[in-house]
């Protein structure tokens, strides 16, 4: 009785890492719930637009084509339809309003937690990837880039460094999350690039120049 239950407890811690290591590995890249995902995407959209709203002083309203169709980037594979609008506009609020009160954005909500992350020294494995079979490359390496940019940039921030996204290692190694099965490992780089720059942009408050 003793060695079964001792089994069963076993079991159990067992399940319980696996789920919370399956869960870790969720939260890099994006989201793989369409809510949430949704999210994501409609909050970097809100608080670029709530920015350059304020910086061209025009009267504040969220309401806009973006808002309303809230299916910018949505693709099939990532579930229903009706979720990701519903995260988006909710995401695209938010933003906005961060972005017009001119409030630092939201970083946890792409799984950056305090200080600690640091893109040019995380390990690169593609491990972070296996939760999205289903996903195109290019939706992954956007995401991923736009984590590790916005990481780098608050990192430069917070060392007084100039604005030199080029300058770092993810960036030119451009591969972080890349999968075999992903096919054109160019293409990836290609697109994490365009992710990195712009969470990079967005951690320093710029546009595209």
């Amino acid at each position: 009785m003793v060695r079964r239950l001792k089994y069963a407890v076993t079991l159990v811690a067992a399940l319980l890492f696996v789920a919370s290591l399956a869960a870790a590995q969720g939260d890099y890249g994006g989201a793989r719930d369409a809510r949430d995902h949704g999210y994501q995407h409609g909050y970097r959209d809100g608080l670029r637009q709530g920015r350059a709203d304020l910086n061209n002083n025009v009267r504040p309203s969220f309401d806009s084509e973006d808002y309303r169709r809230a299916d910018l980037g949505y693709e099939d594979y990532m579930g229903d339809r009706h979720q990701f609008q519903s995260g988006y506009r909710e995401g695209y609020k938010a933003g906005y309003e961060d972005g017009y009160s001119n409030r630092p954005m939201r970083s946890d909500i792409y799984g950056l937690k305090g200080d600690a992350y640091d893109p040019d020294r995380v390990p690169r494995s593609d491990r972070d990837a296996e939760g999205y079979a289903n996903w195109t490359y290019g939706d992954v390496a956007f995401d991923t880039g736009y984590r590790d940019g916005l990481g780098a940039g608050q990192k430069d921030l917070r060392d007084r460094k100039d604005y030199r996204p080029e300058k770092h290692d993810s960036y030119e190694d451009a591969d972080h999350g890349y999968r075999k099965n992903y096919g054109s490992k160019d293409a990836y780089k290609s697109e994490y690039k365009k992710g990195f720059l712009r969470g990079y942009q967005d951690a320093f408050n710029r546009r595209e120049r």
